[in-house]
């Protein structure tokens, strides 16, 4: 909703995923916090910071293996690896 208020800063829209994910991570919920992070990776691939996108995933990853339940799971996988 950030971003379809101003499409040309996404900077308010990254403030607030950052802050998602560290909620999440002092919460211990790590599909929370894979769910924003892959949307801040996105977020960074099509504002043209891919590199900043694999920085991000790549540690919320580790521990996951793809899921039935969780198709984030597989989706971040994918991007993390056109990524790398």
């Amino acid at each position: 909703m950030l971003l379809l208020r101003d499409t040309s800063d996404p900077s308010p829209a990254e403030e607030a995923l950052r802050s998602a994910i560290g909620i999440a991570k002092r919460q211990g919920t790590r599909c929370f916090e894979l769910r924003a992070t892959l949307a801040l990776a996105k977020l960074y691939q099509a504002t043209g910071r891919p590199a900043d996108a694999h920085v991000v995933l790549a540690p919320a990853l580790e521990g996951f293996s793809p899921s039935l339940e969780m198709p984030e799971i597989a989706e971040a996988m994918l991007l993390s690896a056109r990524l790398a």
